[in-house]
């Protein structure tokens, strides 16, 4: 999976449209810059992320919601009801994933902090090209997740600046499997610390994905929000 789709992807995400309070904003004209730094066995490697609301389709759904990368990934949303949807993925070439594999609630209309829910996400973390690989060797195995609102009033600062009364949603999700390469069955942990302001939307995002295998310890991921524009 190309990096601009795992980044799009592991953005499980809060909804705002209707009551959320601006925490995924998706209104045409909103955009966001983020500092990625990367860190695998290999190293860390520092990246950028960007994507952006654009005007919707002629005839398209007035629930339907689009955003796209720089590269033209466009994620789909749907707002309903219970809340934030994702319902696919359309490509560069215009390649769409089935809505019945990718559909899943990203953020329930309601926020109490009780509440929680399940996602899906796909391990990204987990790799080396150290002996005995000659090649990038990468984990990449379904996880389901857990979610639940860990905070309503936290700030956070990032080199957009600081950011207050920002929600906090965790996510933890565990997995055996068959990573092969002489491996064996592996258990892999993954946790997620993601921190949405009010208006703004996605400001932080901490990641980390553990294994059982010595050989491919652990990953970390942290997006920081960089600059952004609202219409």
């Amino acid at each position: 999976m190309p990096l601009l789709l795992a980044l799009t992807a592991l953005l499980a995400g809060c909804g705002q449209d209707r009551a959320q309070g601006g925490y995924f904003p998706l209104q045409p004209g909103y955009s966001w810059q983020y500092r990625v730094l990367r860190t695998t066995m290999d190293g860390a490697r520092e990246l950028r992320h960007a994507l952006s609301v654009p005007e919707p389709a002629p005839n398209a759904p007035a629930d339907l919601h689009v955003r796209a990368t720089l590269d033209g990934q466009r994620t789909l949303y749907r707002d309903t009801e219970d809340g934030i949807y994702r319902v696919g993925i359309e490509r560069r070439r215009g390649r769409r994933l089935p809505e019945d594999e990718e559909q899943q609630l990203v953020l329930p209309r309601n926020l109490d902090a009780a509440r929680e829910w399940r996602g899906k996400s796909t391990t990204q973390l987990i790799e080396s090209s150290a002996a005995p690989w000659e090649s990038l060797f990468r984990v990449q195995v379904p996880v389901e997740m857990h979610y639940h609102v860990a905070a309503r009033d936290e700030e956070v600062d990032t080199p957009a600046g600081r950011f207050t009364r920002c929600l906090r949603v965790d996510g933890t999700g565990e997995t055996r499997t068959d990573v092969g390469s002489g491996l064996g069955e592996t258990s892999i942990n993954v946790s997620t610390r993601e921190w949405y302001a009010p208006g703004v939307g996605l400001v932080r995002l901490e990641r980390d994905e553990t294994t059982s295998a010595k050989a491919l310890a652990q990953g970390s991921l942290v997006m920081e929000l960089d600059g952004w524009n609202a219409p």
